[in-house]
């Protein structure tokens, strides 16, 4: 695990614009329509359980002809217009998601072509459900070094890789992208950094389908998500959301009263409040939008950023936490405090 307590930042980083894809054109799917599609009844009880501890009450989902790329354009294009600077002074490109269309192509590079971005260095970053607060870290060192403006795009079509009858994936994953633009702050102070992963559960979560893709033997299941289900992954994706927030908060001294803004990746709609409870953080604080959206894998830290920012605003002193944990099982956080 890397830890840091920000003295090697000579600078912070904030999100200046934000754009996402344009949800009204995807599938909106209900708890019950899943059930139906997972072939199970539509038993109260289960819905219950899933609206109530889970959280979850509708997700989108992509038409089978819409893919991660295309959500990843409509951000883009968005974001263009509201900062058509980008073209010119966008230093970076970083993409962040797994569930690529094509696995062979730098969808960074890919993107930059097709809107004719003129100075940007691109690549791409693939950790699951915490590439997007990676990315943003990896932004944070481009700008101790003298950047000055970029561009991170977060998408996923997770539900084209989710075996309807797996409901403890289905239910909770939706689709979705965002794009934004960061840039070098003097305004952000950085006070805390941690990232890291345990690799030895990386094959409790996973698509074991190869490519190119054998035709002749072709199984469609290798193409979904498969669950190891000998692993400890869950008890360990617990240890590490716990353990990695309580390692945040040592490592840039931040008192967990004094965090106003604590946005993160979300699971379900009770476990991400349970674990800022246990580090102090106040109930007040904590971000959520998932009832809506469900788990968009690495997007859902930043729409749940725009969303909760829509009736808020930041005052000197707030600390702001990004966090996200996914199976793999890595984590990312950082905290920041406004000057």
């Amino acid at each position: 695990m890397r830890s840091n307590n920000g003295e090697n930042y000579n600078c912070g980083i904030k999100i200046t614009n934000m754009a996402s894809c344009h949800f009204d054109k995807l599938n909106k799917v209900s708890n019950e329509d899943l059930l139906v599609t997972g072939g199970r009844k539509i038993d109260p009880r289960l819905l219950q359980f899933v609206e109530k501890r889970m959280g979850v009450h509708n997700r989108y989902h992509s038409p089978k002809n819409v893919n991660s790329l295309d959500l990843a354009r409509e951000a883009l294009a968005d974001l263009l217009k509201l900062d058509p600077s980008l073209k010119t002074e966008a230093e970076f490109l970083i993409f962040a998601g797994i569930s690529n269309p094509l696995p062979t192509v730098c969808m960074s590079a890919f993107l930059s072509a097709e809107f004719e971005l003129e100075n940007v260095s691109c690549w791409d970053i693939k950790s699951g459900c915490s590439s997007g607060v990676l990315a943003f870290i990896q932004a944070l060192d481009w700008f101790s070094t003298g950047s000055k403006k970029g561009i991170i795009i977060c998408s996923e079509t997770l539900s084209k890789f989710t075996n309807p009858e797996f409901l403890q994936m289905s239910l909770s994953s939706g689709d979705g992208a965002v794009a934004l633009t960061v840039e070098r702050s003097l305004d952000w102070q950085v006070i805390g950094v941690v990232h890291g992963t345990d690799p030895r559960t990386f094959k409790s979560l996973y698509v074991p389908g190869q490519y190119p893709v054998d035709i002749n033997n072709y199984n469609p299941s290798d193409y979904v998500f498969k669950v190891d289900e000998k692993s400890d992954a869950i008890d360990r994706l617990e240890h590490y959301w716990n353990k990695s927030l309580q390692d945040l908060l040592l490592t840039s001294k931040a008192p967990p009263e004094k965090i106003k803004h604590y946005i993160s990746h979300q699971v379900d709609a009770t476990k991400n409040k349970e674990y800022a409870r246990k580090a102090g953080i106040p109930a007040s604080s904590v971000a959520s939008n998932i009832q809506e959206y469900g788990n968009m894998g690495c997007p859902t830290v930043y729409l749940n950023y725009q969303q909760w920012m829509n009736d808020k605003s930041f005052e000197k002193d707030d600390i702001l936490v990004l966090h996200a944990v996914g199976g793999g099982i890595s984590w990312a956080a950082i905290a920041l405090k406004k000057l």
